[in-house]
């Protein structure tokens, strides 16, 4: 049977639609993006990750060209929201990868819904204690205006932030503001679900075949490496040299190497 590439739908949720990019033949492998960005933070991987899976990248309720919810989502209710998705499209097992927010959306689905789940990779993963929320959420206030829209942020910022690692492109910079822009109120909604979101409690309950944790030399979010690589059972730890928060957009190939040999 021909299997049709470069599947560009919606899929409907209770909440409203969730926007996916499909591609590719085999084992599923479902892409999970970084906070205010969208399926666009993986289009640097899906065709070498094509020849070997069929892969769906999802962008997040509140992003990209998803409907936006009309109350606010918790981390539970946004893997709520997929797992209903791959049930109408028949995804009843998958390898799940997930890059910052997205990595914490898989642990979630994990956790909830372990039948979902073959191998994991979690790229980036913040690791918060639930109890600093209301501290790192004051830390954030300036990168949004009065109405809760996000800010749009400079070279500096985010060469400051290690999220493109040390030496971001212009048009990576360009890029992340647009999909924020276009997220707006969910980008600070998202944050606030992150904050509040208790990962270290939901880690035993994660019954994948095995787990990789990914992060990049350089990600400010590293803190957290050591608490998932040994509460997960089965899990190993990858750390790629002179890379940031979102590696796979930085070396398509120095991500690829680890995730291809991890997966197959």
């Amino acid at each position: 049977m021909l299997v049709r590439r470069d599947l560009e739908e919606f899929v409907p949720v209770p909440e409203g639609r969730i926007h996916f990019v499909k591609t590719g033949r085999g084992t599923p492998v479902v892409l999970f993006h970084p906070l205010g960005t969208s399926t666009w933070a993986w289009h640097t991987v899906m065709a070498p990750l094509s020849q070997h899976f069929t892969c769906y990248a999802f962008d997040m309720m509140g992003h990209g060209e998803s409907d936006k919810p009309s109350a606010d989502f918790a981390i539970p209710d946004f893997a709520r929201a997929v797992d209903h998705a791959m049930q109408v499209m028949n995804i009843h097992r998958a390898h799940v990868v997930g890059n910052s927010v997205g990595a914490v959306l898989a642990v979630e689905l994990a956790a909830s819904y372990p039948d979902r789940i073959d191998r994991l990779v979690l790229v980036g993963a913040p690791v918060f204690d639930p109890r600093t929320a209301p501290q790192r959420l004051k830390e954030q206030t300036a990168s949004y205006d009065r109405r809760g829209m996000p800010r749009p942020r400079t070279l500096e910022e985010l060469k400051a932030a290690a999220t493109f690692g040390l030496n971001p492109r212009t048009e990576w910079v360009e890029k992340n503001n647009e999909l924020r822009a276009q997220a707006g109120v969910w980008v600070k909604k998202t944050m606030e679900a992150l904050a509040s979101y208790d990962i270290a409690s939901r880690l035993p309950h994660i019954k994948a075949a095995a787990t990789l944790v990914l992060y990049g030399e350089h990600d400010r979010l590293r803190d957290g490496e050591d608490l998932l690589r040994y509460n997960i059972p089965n899990a190993s730890k990858v750390v790629l040299k002179g890379l940031g928060h979102i590696p796979q957009i930085e070396d398509p190939e120095a991500f690829l190497a680890p995730v291809l040999d991890f997966l197959k």
